[in-house]
């Protein structure tokens, strides 16, 4: 026995179900490529600060292009994670070091070991990122099996 309303049932329960894996697939798109933008914004912050931390012990002002890195570390967390994260990445103060042989002044040291220390969270960030990644990663192979 047909009943006169199956077609229409089964085409509004088709239309559902393509608008809410439309909206899960763009939900993820869009998640992923956020998470690719602050990955790629972590490791340029990342490469920065190294470049910058070798660069003390030749310059006469090591302050200056320390605080140049803070200024460009800070906007750049601020608007790719929001002001949370960028408070904690300079919070962030558990760091055991040894003082490098190239640097003399106190404002070198001071410069590498603060910038050491940030590079520090920014490496943690950076690896919470990628595992979220991978994990979104994850999601979009096993939709693409069903």
């Amino acid at each position: 026995m047909t009943t006169v309303g199956s077609p229409g049932v089964l085409a509004a329960v088709a239309v559902t179900l393509l608008v809410v894996m439309y909206g899960q697939w763009r939900n993820r798109s869009t998640r992923l490529q956020r998470l690719r933008s602050r990955i790629a914004a972590v490791r340029e912050l990342i490469a920065d600060g190294e470049r910058t931390q070798t660069a003390y012990a030749d310059a006469s002002d090591p302050s200056s292009a320390h605080g140049r890195f803070l200024q460009r570390c800070d906007s750049s967390l601020r608007e790719q994670f929001g002001d949370s994260l960028a408070s904690r990445i300079d919070a962030n103060s558990g760091f055991e070091w040894i003082q490098p042989v190239s640097l003399i002044s106190d404002e070198q040291v001071f410069a590498w070991y603060d910038t050491e220390r940030r590079l520090k969270g920014l490496r943690r960030l950076l690896l919470d990122a990628l595992i979220d990644l991978a994990s979104l990663d994850g999601c979009w192979e096993l939709g693409s099996r069903f």
